[in-house]
């Protein structure tokens, strides 16, 4: 019973310390009704009235394995026992991309699920039963993988609201404190799999390494907590790179991240550099050695005007700049539309609406138009293609669409999704671009019509 209260200070001191928990926090739990879940669940239970927390359990039925089932009935059931409330949710294991991971997808879905859960009920956080021998395994993996300095910081014990308040508790400690308290859980059989790498890493060769050095778990996040100080000195001067030659898109009407990059400035970078401002540019998340390599690949072999893909984004080596911004999802199908609806094509939104009178406004995703001049016409919104052409405000004859892009110096990104409003099959509005002559103002203009497109991304 003393080891059982040392345990639980012990937990307690580190939520205190870290301030991973504070008071009438409301916590969503992670259940798999594994050993290592049950044991957080009881754990937080035991501090529950110290800290006036509200609890609800989260179990994500990954259906993969056909007793999934049994797991989740044994969930809700200790719920019920335990008067904490169970709220469920079901993947499909069908929508698993062949190419992709099976771990990868299921701890990407299960994250996912859980903080949906937390939103739906309007809850602080997700607390989940990481320990320390998961940190073990977790940096043996990435480095089998060949990880940088990123990977070796290992599981944080805080990302975003996910929180892992036994992360320095030994996998020892839990199986004693489990037995004493006789905490009911589940055996997943996966888990006996040694063709799975953590499992391996688990039952082969941790339990030697820890018969010889007993503190390999503290060991372990001393080197993570070092690589986490040295990634944040690296971030440090990266995102002083990023002030000297980096500047964000001025479309204020976009909701993307577009970040433009001085090519001359950029050029003169060490490759090793480069790699990391594009790493940072494109996000925190982990990578894989393999992107890695394609970045390295796509910096040294890049050519102008075309457009590569890394994971959402999109990288375009422009002229004099390197251009980063999101996927822009574009419906490629011409739509149909009509006088003060908005319609949706991926993640562009046009409206077109009646105002009383002309207003000037310098951005050139608004413009006003003579609503006379296509009163009553078949509006139709799509891309643009090859052969198109238009007269453009000021212009007298016509122009190519093609040429008028290419004289405006409009990049490949923007090309790719121009799109523009035909009226009766007549270009009217080159969007965000230029209107057409054919529908300027005039003193004897009746109906004025806004024209309006923007991003809605995130």
């Amino acid at each position: 019973m003393a080891k059982n209260r040392a345990l639980k200070s012990r937990i307690i001191n580190h939520l205190v310390q870290s301030s991973l928990i504070q008071l009438n926090d409301k916590i969503v739990i992670a259940v798999s009704g594994g050993m290592d879940s049950m044991f957080i669940l009881h754990m937080l239970i035991e501090i529950q009235k110290e800290l006036e927390l509200e609890l609800v359990i989260g179990h994500v039925n990954h259906n993969i394995r056909p007793n999934s089932v049994y797991d989740e009935k044994f969930v809700i059931a200790q719920g019920e026992k335990l008067n904490i409330p169970v709220i469920v949710k079901q993947l499909n294991f069908h929508d698993k991309k062949p190419s992709e991971n099976t771990e990868a997808w299921a701890r990407d879905n299960r994250y996912a699920e859980l903080e949906l859960i937390r939103k739906d009920i309007n809850f602080d956080k997700i607390a989940t039963g990481h320990h320390s021998n998961d940190q073990i395994e977790t940096l043996l993996q990435r480095i089998s993988e060949k990880s940088g300095i990123g990977g070796l910081r290992g599981v944080h014990t805080q990302r975003g609201k996910v929180i892992r308040p036994i992360l320095t508790i030994p996998k020892s400690d839990i199986k004693k404190s489990v037995s004493d308290l006789q905490i009911d859980y589940i055996e997943d059989e996966t888990n006996k799999n040694l063709e799975i790498k953590r499992n391996y890493f688990r039952h082969k060769i941790i339990p030697q390494w820890e018969a010889i050095y007993p503190d390999l778990g503290e060991s372990i996040q001393s080197i993570c907590d070092s690589a986490d100080n040295n990634q944040k000195i690296i971030n440090y001067f990266i995102e002083e790179l990023m002030n000297e030659i980096v500047t964000d898109d001025e479309d204020l009407s976009s909701d993307l991240i577009v970040k433009r990059i001085n090519i001359s400035a950029f050029e003169n970078l060490p490759n090793s550099v480069k790699i990391l401002l594009l790493k940072f540019i494109l996000g925190d998340k982990p990578w894989r050695r393999n992107q890695w390599n394609e970045i390295e690949k796509i910096i040294k072999s890049a050519k102008i005007g075309k457009v590569y893909t890394i994971d959402d984004f999109d990288l375009l080596k422009d002229r004099q700049e390197w251009i980063i911004r999101h996927k822009l999802k574009v419906n490629l199908k011409p739509i149909n539309v009509r006088l003060n609806e908005s319609v949706k094509l991926g993640d562009i939104v046009f409206l077109i609406k009646e105002v009383k009178n002309r207003s000037i406004t310098e951005n050139p995703n608004y413009e006003i138009i003579n609503g006379d001049r296509i009163f009553n016409s078949e509006l139709i919104l799509r891309l643009w293609q090859n052969g198109d052409s238009f007269q453009p405000l000021g212009m007298i004859g016509k122009k190519k669409i093609s040429d008028f892009l290419t004289d405006e110096k409009v990049n490949q990104f923007e090309k790719e999704n121009q799109l523009v409003l035909t009226a009766n099959d007549e270009i009217v509005w080159l969007c965000g671009q230029r209107i057409s002559e054919t529908v300027k103002i005039n003193d004897n203009t009746k109906r004025f019509l806004e024209l309006s497109i923007k991003t809605n991304v995130g």
